[in-house]
This record gives structure tokens, sequence and C-alpha cells, in this order.
């Protein structure tokens, strides 16, 4: 998709040096490309906030770019106001939801995926970023992509580039930090997040309260009155959507994954998994969809 050029060629090939030794180059680094990828649109307000029952939470990068209409991005306990011409990337495992646009039409693009190592991106984390012309054009190119080849390929490589290039940005949307990012102390979700991805299976209440040095009764007290949710439904999603994951990416049997998440046995499980996304695991491994939203309800 052709676009102005940014820099003037010639230019610079012309600073290129004369190499001794023409075979010898430079090896690359590992580059962490992204998987299962899906882009979609958003163009109403009122779309913002589907699925409507709770908070959305997941296991997937959600790389969100405004294109058109300002509306704040509440993840976890963080309020990002997005303008047109900036975008976002939500983490795995972090509730968010959208308040404030100003006015109903808009045009949000969202491109959701895995990817296996978060590390490079937590710059990134409750940061938005300005859409410049080089990271519209090779968005648009990675959308191009995205409907027209019949192949995955393309379209992992434009995002794992594109993703390579916002690890690159130093510096945030000057007008837009949001005021909770700049505490030293994490919020509670954030927290209980971090310490289940570490820990690679959401631990139990009293791990939680052990780590953060309160009691259990403390820790339900506060998650509740923070979140209106029950810490032990956060962490049954938890374990749904680290399963989730597993699934796709992951070569282990379903029984083998419903003991790594904490389930009794692969019943309880499949019961859970079906209740939550209205499929069975074996399903969702082999390409189904999942429901948008966990069906049961909150306690």
């Amino acid at each position: 998709m052709p676009h102005a050029p940014t820099h003037d060629l010639r230019k610079l090939v012309s600073k290129l040096p004369q190499p001794n030794y023409q075979l010898l180059g430079r090896r690359p680094a590992p580059l962490p490309l992204p998987a299962n990828i899906v882009c979609f649109q958003r163009q109403t307000a009122d779309e913002l906030n589907k699925p409507r029952r709770g908070r959305a939470l997941h296991h997937r990068f959600v790389l969100m770019c405004a294109l058109r209409t300002a509306a704040t991005v509440c993840v976890d306990d963080h309020n990002v106001r997005l303008n047109p011409g900036e975008g976002l990337l939500v983490f795995p495992f972090q509730f968010h939801h959208y308040t404030s646009p100003q006015r109903e039409e808009i045009s949000w693009l969202f491109v959701t995926f895995e990817l296996n190592d978060a590390e490079p991106l937590t710059a990134l984390r409750y940061r938005p970023f300005v859409l410049t012309p080089g990271l519209r054009a090779l968005v648009a190119e990675l959308i191009e992509a995205y409907e027209t080849e019949r192949t995955e390929e393309l379209p992992v490589l434009l995002l794992g580039l594109l993703l390579a290039r916002l690890r690159r940005i130093k510096h945030a949307a000057p007008h837009a930090a949001p005021g909770p990012a700049a505490e030293p102390e994490p919020g509670l979700i954030l927290r209980i997040n971090q310490i289940a991805q570490r820990s690679g299976a959401p631990p139990s209440i009293k791990e939680l309260a052990r780590t953060l040095g309160i009691s259990p009764s403390h820790l339900r007290a506060r998650f509740r009155a923070s979140c209106g949710v029950s810490i032990g439904r956060h962490l049954r999603r938890l374990r749904l959507e680290q399963a989730c994951g597993l699934l796709r990416l992951g070569p282990q049997r379903v029984s083998e994954i419903a003991e790594q998440c904490g389930f009794g046995s692969i019943y309880s499980f499949s019961r859970a998994f079906c209740l939550a996304y209205g499929i069975s695991p074996l399903a969702f491994r082999h390409g189904g969809k999942a429901a948008p939203t966990p069906r049961s309800r909150r306690r």
C-alpha cells in the first residue's frame, strides 16, 4: 500500500559502508512471533464494551488503534485516555473496559494475538503510543494481508515487525500519561495477575495472601471492594484463561492441562470450560471458537 516516504532512499544508501567481507553479515536476534491473530473493528461506542457481562479478561494480547473518536480505556485500575491517532497494547490477564467516548460513531481497530514471551513489551504497559505515518502504513499492510492472504505467514511477520517497532518507542503520547500508572505501587489486580504469571498457574488465595503480606479474609474483602467480584471467581477465570492458552499453543494432553491449571479432574475441567465458553476443551483446541464471555454468574 503506497505511502509518502519518510526518508530519502538515495541519501540513506549513500551512507552505507563498503564491507571488507561481503559474506559475513549481522546475525539476527531471536524474534518472538505472535500466533492466532484476529483482526476486527468497532464502529460504535456501544460496541466497545461487548461482551457486557463483566470486564473483559483473557489470555491474549489486545492491540487497539483509535482511528476516530477518543475514549477512555480502563485497564485494571488505570484509566488511559486514547485519542484518535493513538494505540494501546493490553496484556494477557488484564481486566479492561471502555468509558467516556466523545461520540457514538467511532472507528477503532483491534488486533488480538497470543505471544509466548511478553517481557520485551513490558515498557508498553498502560502507555499509549502515537500512530506515526510509518506505523499507520505498517498497520494498513497488516490488515490488507490479513484480508487477502490465504496463509498466516505474512500477517504473522507483519505483526511481529509492528511489535518490534513498538518496542523501540521510548516515549508514550505526551498528553496521555495515566495518573495511577505513575504510582510506584501497582494495583491489587495487577499484582495478583503478576504473581499468577510468575508462578506459572493461578495460586491459591492463601498463597496470594501470604505473598502480599495480608490475611486471606482481608484479601477477599479488599478484592471484592476494588473489583466488584470475588477473588475466587477471578482466580477461576485466570485458570480457564491459562488453559485456553495451553490448549492453543501447548503440546500437553487435555488431562495434563487440567491438572496444570489446578482442576481436580478432567471432568471438572471440561464442565467448567464448557460452562464458561460454551465449547469443550478438545473442540477449542481443534479450532473451535469459544463464546466471547464466560457464562458463569458472579458470586
